[in-house]
C-alpha cells in the first residue's frame, strides 16, 4: 500500500489562510444581507428625537406607497412589528443601520440624510426642557424638538400672540387665564420654560425665520390689563424694527373674511425642504406632513400674507393700537 504524502506545513498554512478569508467573506455577505441588528429588539424610551425620526421614516415609507409589512420585507426584518416600533420611537436605530435604510428607501438628499443621522446620534440625549418635568407633556416636547431643527416658522393664531414673541407679563396673563395649571409653582415653571425657549430660539445661529400674521382684534384684547397689552404691542413693534429674522403683519378689521377663518395653525419649514403643519389645542397637538395637506396650509399662509398689511404698513397701526391702550 502506498503511503499518502502529507501536505507540507506551508501548504497547510496557505489552505488555512484561504479558508479564513472565505469564512470572513461569507460572514460579511451574511451580515450585509441579514444584519444581526435586525433581530435585536430593545425597547427604549420614546424620546422626542426618536419620535421625530420615526415620523420621518413613516413619511418616506408612505410616500413610497409601502405598508409597514412591505417595508419590513424590503429591509429584511423578520418581525413585522419592528417597523411599527421604530416609527413610534419605541425601538432604537444605530448609526450603522442608516446606510441600509438610505438604500432601501431611496434617500439620496444630503440634507435629509444628515438630519436623520443627527436624530439617531442624539436620540438618547436629554433635552434642555426635561428640566421642566411635569409641565412638558409629549405633544409639547415633540413641538419643541421639531422647532429646534426648523429653519422657518409661519404662525397664524387669532387667540394669542405666539410664545416666541410674548413679553413675560403677557405670557403670565395667558398662562393664568388658560386655567391649565393647578398650582402657582406649575405656572411659574411653565413661564420659565417659555422664556428660556424664547431666548434659545431667537438667539440661535443660524436664525429661525419667524413670520406671523396677527389679527387686529387680538392686539386690542386687553390681556393682563391695558398696560400689559400695551407693552406687548410695543414689544412686537420693537421686534419688527430690530430683528431681520422676524416678520410681523397685522390683519386689520377692514380685511373682513379672510383665509384663516378655519382657525390657528403653524407651518414649519426644514433645511431638507419638507414642511410640517402643526395644529394645537390646550392639551393636544396634531402634526400633519401629507403633501396635499401641507400644500393647502402653505396656500392659506400665502393668502393670509396677502390679506394682511405689509410689515411696513403694520407699524403705524401697531403704534395707533399702543396709543389707544395708554
Amino acid at each position: 500500500m502506498m503511503q499518502r504524502e502529507l501536505p507540507s506545513r506551508q501548504v497547510i498554512l496557505q489552505r488555512k489562510s484561504f479558508l479564513q478569508r472565505e469564512l470572513r467573506f461569507l460572514a460579511l455577505t451574511r451580515a450585509l444581507r441579514f444584519p444581526t441588528w435586525k433581530e435585536v429588539d430593545v425597547p427604549v424610551e420614546p424620546t422626542p428625537r426618536r419620535r421625530r425620526l420615526g415620523a420621518e421614516l413613516r413619511r418616506i415609507r408612505e410616500a413610497l406607497g409601502w405598508t409597514q409589512e412591505e417595508a419590513a420585507s424590503h429591509l429584511g426584518y423578520q418581525s413585522l412589528s419592528t417597523i411599527s416600533k421604530i416609527e413610534n420611537g419605541l425601538q432604537a436605530l444605530k448609526i450603522q443601520q442608516l446606510p441600509h435604510f438610505f438604500e432601501v428607501f431611496g434617500i439620496t438628499d444630503a440634507a435629509l440624510r444628515e438630519e436623520l443621522r443627527d436624530l439617531v446620534r442624539r436620540a438618547g440625549e436629554a433635552d434642555w426642557w426635561q428640566r421642566y418635568e411635569g409641565v412638558v407633556d409629549d405633544p409639547l416636547g415633540d413641538y419643541l424638538s421639531q422647532l429646534e431643527s426648523a429653519n422657518g416658522l409661519f404662525v397664524f393664531n387669532p387667540l394669542a400672540v405666539h410664545g416666541l414673541l410674548q413679553t413675560p407679563g403677557y405670557a403670565r396673563s395667558v398662562t393664568e387665564g388658560s386655567r391649565a395649571w393647578k398650582t402657582p409653582e406649575d405656572i411659574d415653571r411653565f413661564i420659565a420654560l417659555r422664556l428660556e425657549h424664547q431666548r434659545t430660539m431667537l438667539e440661535r445661529q443660524p436664525s429661525l425665520k419667524v413670520w406671523t400674521v396677527i389679527p387686529e382684534g387680538l392686539l386690542r384684547q386687553e390681556v393682563g390689563g391695558r398696560a400689559c397689552m400695551r407693552a406687548q404691542v410695543e414689544h412686537l413693534m420693537h421686534l419688527a424694527r430690530t430683528n431681520p429674522a422676524i416678520t410681523i403683519q397685522v390683519l386689520p378689521f377692514s380685511a373682513g373674511a379672510h383665509a384663516g377663518m378655519d382657525g390657528p395653525f403653524m407651518l414649519m419649514s426644514f433645511p431638507a425642504g419638507r414642511d410640517l403643519v402643526c395644529i394645537e389645542s390646550l392639551r393636544a397637538s396634531l402634526h400633519l406632513n401629507e403633501p396635499e395637506t401641507v400644500e393647502l396650509y402653505r396656500t392659506t399662509s400665502d393668502l393670509l400674507k396677502s390679506d394682511a398689511l405689509s410689515q411696513k404698513a403694520s407699524l403705524p397701526l401697531l403704534t395707533a393700537i399702543a396709543k389707544d391702550l395708554s
